[in-house]
């Protein structure tokens, strides 16, 4: 499964059964837009915690991006690193119309970047981010915001992704997310409906939460004060307070029923 992680670019989360068990790669698909600070060690970071989950024999951080990439400082720190070209040469082997329009797509990408294209920095979004960061590191130290590099015009939503008490977990099954944008904190849960969450939340969610629907999702939301990325963090301070407060209130509620909120299987 395939997930933005706003900064134009996705990564993935796979598992694999093998003769010595269950591997689980962590994916980095990667088209132009630069690494982020320390990317590459936090995913190895990432496969440390998740190599002693019980059931999992290995965890590997691969690398997914046009030969023109692999050269770029960073991408040293993936243990797998794969083309691509690549990839798109086995995907024509196999000569079926899904393989061939997964070719197509791949080799559209090593067009643009051929062509140059950049998710461009958007010094005034860039700006907001650093805020942000400072902002949560004091009032919500515990959600874990990683340093932000230089970020995109679009670029408006916070994937907490090492927050305490979730970071053991794959991210595509249950994150913290802060839109701030659009005013709302989310304790986002992957591949669930509403009424799965309803069910699971049933007398135990706050007065502020709400489940709502999401993108193949549902979420815990509490509304909070919505921040204009085109303006000055100075004169929303309170704004991004409330947001990353909200986002803890939310992580701590998983911490503490954590068991009724994810289902046996995870």
């Amino acid at each position: 499964m395939s997930h933005d992680d706003n900064d134009g670019e996705s990564d993935l989360v796979g598992a694999f059964e093998t003769e010595d068990g269950l591997v689980l790669a962590l994916v980095e698909n990667k088209i132009a837009a630069p690494f982020q600070p320390e990317q590459g060690l936090r995913y190895a970071a990432r496969g440390q915690r998740w190599s002693t989950a019980e059931g999992i024999t290995r965890v590997v951080t691969v690398l997914i991006a046009p030969d023109g990439y692999m050269s770029r400082p960073g991408a040293e720190a993936f243990e797998v690193r794969i083309t691509y070209e690549e990839l798109s040469a086995a995907l024509r082997e196999e000569n079926d119309p899904r393989s061939l329009f997964l070719a197509d797509a791949l080799e559209a990408g090593v067009e643009a970047l051929r062509r140059g294209y950049v998710a461009t920095p958007d010094a005034t979004v860039s700006g907001m981010w650093q805020a942000c960061w400072k902002i949560s590191c004091e009032v919500a130290p515990k959600l874990n915001f990683n340093k932000p590099g230089l970020k995109p015009r679009l670029s408006t939503w916070f994937h907490l992704k090492d927050a305490d008490g979730l970071s053991d977990l794959d991210w595509s099954r249950v994150v913290v997310v802060y839109k701030a944008e659009r005013g709302y904190a989310d304790l986002q849960f992957g591949d669930t409906s509403v009424t799965q969450l309803s069910q699971r939340s049933l007398g135990i969610l706050q007065p502020s939460m709400k489940v709502r629907p999401a993108k193949k999702s549902a979420s815990i939301r509490i509304e909070v004060p919505i921040v204009d990325f085109a303006r000055a963090p100075e004169d929303q301070h309170q704004a991004i307070v409330d947001g990353f407060a909200a986002c803890e209130l939310l992580r701590s509620f998983f911490v503490k029923h954590r068991e009724k909120l994810l289902p046996a299987a995870q």
